[in-house]
């Protein structure tokens, strides 16, 4: 964890999505491996931590490529979404994300979600949550089409696109962003912006470097190390 004398106030906050929000993360490895597996090949831990967060056709052509699959990267993600999207109607909340927006919005603190998902892939994940997410000013989707091909995490850009989108728009420096991926936290440094990392215990110590402050959980977040209003003791109420 860092030095909290290196935590510095901010005034917005961007959210990844998969495995930082909503508990997606193990089921995607469960879909990959199930689809590898007839050609004799495994989807192990340390290839996914390469490929988290990354674009889906820009992951699918490293995947191909390094299984050496029978496969196209279309032809990969064509099987890869026809059993992803008959599994993430249900997707559960992270601990703490629900208090945590809504405490938020309860204080007027500007939110957003930059996520590498295309954007049918999170209107299907998030409708169990549908009574939480106007809370956010906004969502960037890995297909938007403000977004250049090949600039996905860990580049800065879906980052930096989700705080001009505020309104006004910040300065870059003046974001918070929470991840729980290696190459998301890359994509928040670079664009200048504070890294709150929460992050799979699996994820080694030289893949959290450069984080702002690293997390078990986003239940443990104190919002007035950023300069954001505290917790109060007043129940939590639904957004609605």
């Amino acid at each position: 964890m860092a030095s909290r004398a290196c935590y510095k106030p901010v005034t917005h906050i961007i959210f990844d999505s998969d495995g930082t929000v909503l508990d997606t993360e193990n089921m995607y490895s469960d879909v990959i491996n199930e689809i590898v597996a007839p050609f004799g090949k495994s989807y192990t831990y340390e290839m996914k931590l390469r490929y988290m967060g990354m674009p889906a056709l820009q992951s699918a052509r490293q995947l191909v490529e390094e299984l050496q699959l029978p496969l196209t990267p279309v032809e990969y993600l064509k099987i890869f979404d026809s059993v992803v999207f008959g599994r993430i109607n249900n997707v559960q909340l992270l601990p703490g994300v629900k208090d945590l927006m809504l405490h938020l919005h309860d204080h007027r603190i500007p939110m957003a979600i930059a996520t590498s998902s295309v954007q049918a892939a999170f209107h299907t994940k998030s409708q169990p949550h549908r009574d939480l997410f106007p809370a956010l000013h906004h969502v960037v989707c890995g297909d938007d089409p403000e977004l250049r091909p090949g600039r996905g995490k860990p580049h800065p850009d879906i980052f930096l696109l989700a705080a001009s989108r505020f309104h006004p728009a910040p300065d870059p420096g003046q974001c918070l962003v929470f991840e729980d991926s290696p190459n998301g936290l890359q994509a928040g440094i670079a664009a200048g912006m504070q890294v709150v990392m929460i992050p799979d215990p699996r994820v080694p110590s030289e893949q959290r470097t450069g984080a702002t402050q690293v997390l078990d959980s986003m239940a443990d977040f104190e919002p007035q190390l950023f300069g954001l209003p505290h917790y109060d003791t007043c129940s939590k109420f639904e957004f609605g």
